[in-house]
């Protein structure tokens, strides 16, 4: 008898072994195992990037990969079970589970059905999907898993849950949470903001983004001269709560900051809580100390003076087109820029390098997520990030040269490039009329703003690479080209220069002299640069084919962007049939041909093109990308240089090269030519060419047949003025038809170009002026002096 207990136990044991070995065979049956039923309804889909999936499979898994439980994971049901409100939740972990599922989704209001009738007795469902839309964008929150921790009792009345925030600006945070369940009679999630971030459940608390702005980059020269850097300014404000006489406080900005007493009255006077320091005026950078402290002794009658970094621009008014400025954020950058730490206030590059790389030179902002209480105090600190200083941004500029290339051009409206065509560095970019970007930095007024912006001269416009120009004879160097690639010309052939040329249209078209020059070689003809020579060449190279003077062009770069990094560029007109076709819905007439041959008609290009240009005839014949931004270097890593890249290859033979760059040189080494005077006693061996460009109302509808052999063909004369022609050589009958039309007016934009010295060039510039007589006579002295001081002074070398 003693025995049977003993067999008793052992049948209990294989019984309690009989079952165990059931259970496991029927747990691998459900949960997979090595069984091949398709068990896809109790998981979700394999996660897929950007979907709920994702975070489902992230929440949990029921089973590690040989079928056994793994019991370190809570089991998270199917996506649809989860989004069902119709089925009331089985257990508490689960209506966890659907709660932090419909949230993740951005399916709020459905999350809130899921809540306790105290949540919703505390909360409407608006300002409960308000609050998490107000927290996920002061938090950056594009998005987060979820993890309900696994415990035994899956109706317990609290829930710990995982949450991973994946934000734009502090990148992931993990956040762990305390759910807590009712059974009304269902199971609900008592919902308060801790179920965000922990700490946000008091009354008022809310999450609070604090950004911290690096310092931003300097703009230096390529010498590493600061253009544009930072400073501290002393502001002057009030503080309502330590003013004793108003009256007092009034008239001190007005008679020691001479302000006028209505602005001063309308920014002390805001709706601003009293204790807020109210800033009404910044203090020049030169205020002397002893001021300063004089000011700093009001304290007690509530004037009081603050610190700040400001943007400087120690050179002023030097390169500020190509610099740019510092502005308000918009909204619509605000908008944009939120996620990456800009606020409202924060000041931002405006034009030019400034903006062009305002990302580099802003750096990475910084800053700390915070809980804070009512007013504004810190409770508690999420997550930080450390701010990354900006960048400084190296440019191609010499301000030696710039400085040089400014001082040339006055107060004339126009422009100057000066480039280095070995490099494609670009020296000097001035433009007229500019202004302070300081003056815009210290704060205009929106009448003052609009004043910059709507007169009539365009101070923000860059001359050099945002206004187009006719590019007058400085183009004849591109049709010579084209006659001697494409139209059978050699440059020894000898074409007669008389004053007036008639064999288009009826009307005569002149010669910038009045007097017959002879027959001239193609050489000659460039150096005196004789229209009526170009108009037989332009004729002809139209009846080879009128497509192909705009193809030589357009090889020159001409019609296209220069792509220089840094600024805004307008890539100009290269006309041809097809595009005046697109333009106009008219065919390419042999005056359109004419007119381009002179560079006139619809041709327009920039000061940086022509300069561009230029530098490839000067050189080996390659059309490269000009460099003005040369690198940009972060603070402890290399500098990232910015290479140049070549467009094209001027569609010209090595022959035709050399003959175009001699020609160029007879331009200036000869009497003949329009640059001789120009450069006369200079010790520069220099190769240019002038232009002078008419912008006059013309006679455009003349119509003729050209031969016999085009007898069928009506040809639209639209040639205007010689574009060597000076204002008082106007003809009387055009200067009769700009009286008749008042708002017609003459206009000339004169250009020079030119390069030094001839066999090594080392400096290419070039000058227009937007309205005065000659391409000789009144830009190519300013050619000479910006050549002559960069090169005899060696700054170029």
């Amino acid at each position: 008898m003693g025995d049977v207990p003993r067999r008793q136990h052992l049948s209990l044991r294989i019984l309690i072994a009989t079952l165990l070995i059931a259970a496991w065979a029927f747990s691998g049956c459900i949960f997979g195992g090595e069984s091949e039923r398709d068990l896809s309804q109790y998981f979700p889909p394999p996660p897929q990037e950007g979907a709920q999936q994702t975070q489902d499979q992230a929440a949990g898994t029921a089973a590690s990969i040989d079928g056994t439980a793994d019991p370190s994971q809570a089991y998270t049901p199917p996506s649809e079970e989860l989004e069902n409100l119709e089925v009331a939740p089985p257990s508490a972990r689960f209506a966890v589970q659907s709660f932090f599922h419909l949230i993740a989704t951005g399916d709020l209001r459905s999350a809130y059905q899921r809540t306790s009738t105290e949540t919703r007795e505390r909360i409407t469902i608006d300002a409960f999907e308000q609050r998490y839309r107000d927290v996920w964008a002061e938090a950056t929150i594009r998005g987060f898993t979820w993890e309900v921790i696994p415990q035994d009792d899956e109706n317990a009345s609290s829930h710990e849950v995982i949450i991973r925030y994946q934000t734009t600006f502090f990148g992931e945070i993990e956040e762990i949470v305390q759910a807590r369940t009712l059974r009304q009679p269902h199971w609900v999630v008592d919902w308060t903001p801790d179920l965000m971030f922990t700490g946000l459940g008091s009354p008022g608390y809310l999450i609070n983004a604090l950004i911290e702005t690096p310092p931003r980059g300097q703009i230096i020269d390529r010498n590493g001269v600061v253009l544009a850097g930072e400073t501290d300014v002393t502001i002057v404000g009030v503080h309502w709560n330590s003013i004793t006489d108003e009256v007092a406080v009034l008239n001190f900005f007005v008679e020691r900051l001479n302000m006028a007493e209505e602005d001063v009255r309308a920014l002390i006077y805001q709706d601003l809580p009293s204790y807020q320091f109210i800033p009404v005026a910044v203090l020049p950078i030169d205020t002397p100390p002893e001021s300063i402290g004089e000011f700093e002794r009001l304290a007690s009658d509530g004037i009081l003076l603050t610190r700040q970094t400001r943007r400087f621009y120690p050179f002023g008014s030097v390169a500020a087109h190509v610099i740019g400025y510092l502005q308000e954020i918009n909204p619509e950058e605000l908008a944009a820029w939120f996620v990456e730490g800009y606020r409202a206030g924060d000041m931002v590059g405006r034009d030019g390098i400034e903006q062009s790389f305002e990302r580099a030179l802003a750096g990475r902002r910084g800053g700390s997520l915070l809980v804070v209480d009512p007013i504004g105090r810190p409770v508690r600190e999420i997550i930080t990030r450390a701010p990354i200083p900006g960048a400084d941004i190296r440019l191609t500029l010499d301000i030696r040269v710039q400085e040089l290339a400014e001082a040339a051009l006055g107060e004339q409206p126009g422009a100057v490039v000066a480039i280095d065509p070995r490099s494609g560095h670009i020296l000097a970019m001035a433009s007229y009329p500019r202004i302070d970007p300081n003056t815009i930095v210290d704060g205009v007024t929106q009448e003052e703003y609009e004043t910059y912006f709507f007169d009539e001269r365009q101070p923000f416009i860059n001359r050099a690479v945002e206004q187009l120009y006719a590019p007058a004879s400085s183009f004849k160097a591109i049709t010579l080209a084209a006659a001697l690639e494409g139209g059978g010309y050699e440059i020894t052939d000898r074409i007669s220069c008389p004053a007036q040329w008639m064999k288009v249209g009826d009307q005569p078209l002149r010669n910038w002299k009045d007097v017959d020059q002879g027959r001239l070689t193609l050489s000659q003809a460039l150096a005196e640069s004789c229209n009526t020579v170009f108009f037989e060449v332009g004729l002809n190279l139209d009846r080879v084919d009128e497509r192909l003077l705009p193809s030589v062009a357009s090889g020159f770069g001409f019609g296209q962007p220069t792509g220089v990094l840094g600024l805004n560029e307008e890539p100009g007109v290269n006309p041809g049939p097809e595009w005046k076709n697109e333009q106009y819905n008219e065919a390419w007439f042999t005056g359109d041909t004419l007119n381009m041959s002179i560079g006139q008609g619809f041709v327009a290009v920039t000061v940086l093109q022509m300069a561009n240009a230029y530098a490839a005839l000067a050189t080996n014949g390659v059309v490269s990308t000009p460099i003005i931004a040369q690198s940009i270097e972060p603070h402890g890593r290399p500098p990232e240089v910015i290479d140049r890249r070549s467009i094209s290859v001027l569609p010209v033979s090595a022959d035709t090269l050399e003959q175009l760059q001699a020609a160029l040189r007879t331009t200036i080494s000869q009497p003949y030519g329009t640059g001789f005077y120009v450069f006369q006693g200079s010790i520069l061996r220099a190769a240019g060419k002038s232009g002078t460009s008419e912008d006059q109302i013309v006679e455009s509808d003349a119509q003729a047949d050209i031969g016999d052999e085009d007898s069928e063909r009506d040809e639209e004369i639209d040639v205007e003025l010689n574009s060597e022609q000076t204002a008082q050589d106007e003809p009387e009958d055009s200067a009769d038809e700009a009286d008749d039309e008042e708002d017609q007016q003459s206009l000339n934009n004169v250009w020079f170009t030119g390069w030094a010295n001839f066999e090594e060039p080392r400096l290419v510039v070039t000058v227009v002026l937007d309205n005065a007589k000659s391409g000789s006579d009144d830009a190519g002295p300013l050619v000479r002096q910006v050549l002559e001081g960069a090169l005899l002074n060696n700054w170029v070398p």
